[in-house]
């Protein structure tokens, strides 16, 4: 997938460069071509400030990235430890529970999931949520002042906090002026560049400007990827729910609770 997405930005790299080369050599009047050192340090000016909003960008939606990775594990961790809690409670309760916890670790890796790379969430991990959440609760009314009990809905609070969170990182999209300013600031950064070495030969033209057109598309690209981290090459996966499942599974001792969900 990788591979793939390199091969297409050097096709786009190349077609860009072509584009500029193109439009240099029939619409921009020769006497305004090549000028003199001055043009070059307005060049560099302009390259810098693109490059810094760029890293702003990038830092943004990489931040935004790793709290969604932080996030989903911390998910996962939540459920690991409510199993464990859930073993202080009677038998019945806590294979109860054991049941919930399995099914919604199985709503989230199995449906959730994928559903999350268009911005949609699973109604089968909400369900299993609602279930979760009435189950510990209802066992206030028999143990009202049981430490497990605090510690589980706790626990239950965090797993709802961390789903919610990764949800909303799911559909959280850059302000649109951002990609204004990244794509069109980056045509004519390129453009630009062509316009100074607009008295090379075509050779000339195209090795100077396809490097710089290959950096600004993979700027664009590295943004792109970490601002949607369930879709794309980089996308996170539920690895960490998939160890919870399993730890889960194998944790409750009732093998009831391993039946087929709702």
């Amino acid at each position: 997938m990788t591979a793939l997405f390199g091969i297409t930005i050097l096709i786009g790299g190349v077609l860009i460069t072509l584009g500029c080369i193109f439009i240099v050599r029939h619409w921009i009047p020769e006497d305004i071509k090549g000028q003199a050192s001055d043009s070059w340090a307005i060049f560099a000016f302009c390259g810098v400030l693109y490059a810094l909003m760029v890293g702003f960008v990038l830092s943004y939606a990489l931040s935004g990235y790793q709290s969604t990775n932080s996030d989903a594990g911390a998910e996962a961790q939540s459920l690991s430890g409510l199993s464990r809690v859930a073993t202080l409670f009677g038998a019945d309760s806590r294979d109860q529970i054991g049941h919930e916890l399995i099914c919604y670790a199985r709503a989230v890796i199995d449906d959730e999931w994928p559903r999350m790379a268009d911005g949609e969430q699973s109604e089968l991990a909400t369900a299993a949520t609602d279930r979760l959440i009435r189950s510990v609760g209802g066992l206030g009314r028999t143990s009202p002042n049981n430490a497990a009990l605090v510690s589980s809905l706790d626990r239950v609070r965090e797993l709802s906090e961390t789903r919610a969170a990764r949800l909303q990182a799911s559909t959280d999209n850059l302000p649109p002026m951002f990609w204004l300013f990244m794509v069109v600031g980056g045509f004519l950064l390129c453009l630009y560049a062509t316009i100074l070495a607009g008295r090379e030969r075509p050779l000339g033209q195209f090795i100077y400007i396809l490097p710089v057109a290959l950096l600004l598309l993979s700027s664009v690209y590295l943004v792109a990827a970490f601002e949607r981290p369930f879709s794309g090459p980089n996308a996170i996966e539920p690895s960490a729910m998939e160890a919870s499942l399993e730890s889960v599974t194998g944790f409750i001792p009732d093998p009831r609770a391993d039946r087929p969900c709702p």
